[in-house]
């Protein structure tokens, strides 16, 4: 997805990092000091006490404004957490239920069958669509132009469809969380800046916090944000009202304090707990999501965090609760991967971390293409010069026999061509399938229109023999290719695209989807 509003360029040259105390944390993040980067601010609490307030590169480029521990910066889906929190004092309030039926409060849904509990928004389990993936089906990719609350829940009003029965599986999903806020002006009776200012920002110190409801709105302080752009970076601030599943502009201050009131449980006897309850899945599966948080481990050690990323910045918060230590990180840069740097912090001040674990594989890697039997999606795993394996140029590092890991995801390759994928808690099967190189374009080239949305899908046949795919939302967006992956199956940069067939073999209709909005149909016109 390319960035937008490109206002100007800098040449990407480190200057020398300001002096500061020789403990290693600095070399975290060396690549983001000096006069010409952005950067990032960070902030470390242990046994209650701040051990660590430090910032890193710019904070504005062209004003040559350098960052501070007090910058202000966006938070990214960290900012779900606040909304879960909104919701569970409604909840203690006894002003709703998380049991309750969503359409009692936002009566314009869908009756999908299977109620959709507010819960079930809470921990990414409703199975609605993302809508941040339907808009870019239409041609307008997140940040691509405007879109507030209001925007969210009509695109979500109109989706007859879903990814999954309510319940069923785990899928990360913003429009949960839009349709969240929402929810809490309806039963407060005020914004959901307003309550969440009244009932957590205020009492709990955190000053420097809001709500960007208006992206024009001046914020004194604010770090801009920048995407990285060959060996330049480019302004990439949001230009979105919608908020509650991002949109937090905050500070790392501000975010410890939160911390602490989580682990002290200033909000409420118990509230810590019912933020921390991890969703249960109708089949009985516990996954590692809670309320806008991720329950999970880390080297070992309980850990409960969760990452964001929202235009060009980054975020990471965590908590290792037995260790009394809380980690805020908040950046500017979009090339910054926040868990990463952020688990290299958390490093330097955990204890008992269990080793990395170290396998040398042997025999015959298990490279081909995968296919998802939940979500139709494929997936290509290659074998790599060195003897390891790749999934999109990113290497696998192997931790046991038949078992590899990327990024908290394990893949576990079974004697049978078969692949199950432990993520989230979830164990998701996939089965090997033959990849396809060639196709003929003729019965696949047509008009497809959607089913749920007001725009249609162009696929051509390609001067080289090939196959494109282009929207009717946005008149004059570039084709895509399509990629054969195996039979009737084809993907694009964005998307997985499986066509249709009806009873007698032709073509009829397609599906458009990728981990967010898993099978979006589209029906062959004439």
């Amino acid at each position: 997805m390319k960035t937008i509003a490109t206002a100007f360029l800098v040449s990407v040259t480190a200057f020398p990092a300001l002096a500061q105390p020789n403990d290693g944390i600095d070399a975290v993040f060396a690549r983001y000091t000096g006069e010409s980067v952005p950067g990032c601010a960070v902030g470390v609490e242990k046994d209650g006490k701040t051990v660590l307030e430090r910032a890193y590169g710019m904070a504005d480029i062209e004003e040559r404004v350098r960052a501070q521990p007090s910058s202000i910066y966006e938070a990214g889906s960290i900012s779900k957490q606040f909304t879960a929190a909104a919701i569970v004092l409604l909840a203690r309030d006894g002003t709703l239920a998380l049991s309750d039926d969503i359409r009692k409060y936002l009566p314009e849904m869908p009756d999908y069958g299977t109620p959709i509990t507010i819960e079930h928004l809470i921990q990414h389990t409703s199975g609605l669509r993302d809508w941040g993936s339907i808009s870019a089906m239409e041609g307008w990719p997140r940040n691509s132009r405007s879109a507030n609350n209001d925007d969210v829940l009509a695109i979500a009003a109109r989706q007859k469809g879903l990814n999954y029965a309510p319940g069923a599986h785990y899928s990360y999903s913003n429009t949960n969380f839009n349709l969240a806020a929402i929810i809490v002006a309806r039963v407060s009776g005020q914004s959901f800046a307003a309550f969440t200012k009244a009932r957590i920002f205020d009492p709990l110190g955190m000053t420097s916090t809001q709500w960007r409801e208006r992206y024009r709105t001046l914020v004194p302080g604010r770090a801009t944000a920048y995407a990285r752009e060959g060996d330049t970076y480019v302004i990439d601030q949001p230009i979105e009202d919608a908020h509650g599943n991002g949109g937090l502009l905050t500070t790392v201050k501000d975010l410890l304090a939160w911390n602490a009131a989580l682990d002290a449980d200033r909000l409420g006897v118990g509230f810590r707990a019912a933020m921390e309850r991890v969703g249960v899945l109708t089949d009985g599966t516990r996954i590692v999501y809670a309320s806008g948080l991720l329950v999970d481990k880390h080297r070992g050690i309980d850990e409960v965090a969760h990452s964001g990323a929202t235009g060009g910045y980054r975020a990471w918060l965590a908590r290792y609760p037995a260790q009394r230590l809380s980690i805020a990180l908040l950046c500017n840069a979009g090339d910054v991967e926040p868990v990463a740097i952020g688990h290299s912090v958390a490093d330097h001040y955990l204890s008992g971390l269990a080793p990395m674990p170290v396998y040398k594989p042997s025999g015959k890697l298990p490279a081909g293409l995968y296919v998802s039997e939940v979500t139709g999606a494929p997936i290509s795993i290659v074998a790599d010069a060195e003897g390891g394996l790749r999934i999109d140029g990113k290497a696998l590092d192997p931790v046991a026999p038949g078992r590899w890991s990327l990024s908290g995801t394990d893949f576990v390759f079974g004697r049978r061509n078969d692949l199950v994928v432990e993520a989230n808690g979830e164990r998701l099967r996939y089965r090997r399938v033959e990849p396809v190189e060639m196709v003929d374009p003729t019965p696949f080239a047509g008009r497809y229109c959607g089913a749920d949305n007001p725009f249609c899908m162009v696929v051509r046949a390609a001067p080289d023999g090939g196959l494109s795919i282009a929207t009717t939302g946005r008149p004059g967006l570039a084709a895509q290719p399509l990629k054969p992956a195996f039979t009737d199956v084809f993907t694009s940069k964005y998307a997985t695209i499986r066509f249709v067939r009806d009873a007698s073999g032709a073509v009829s209709g397609l599906t458009y989807g990728d981990s967010r909005a898993w099978a979006v149909e589209f029906t062959r016109t004439p």
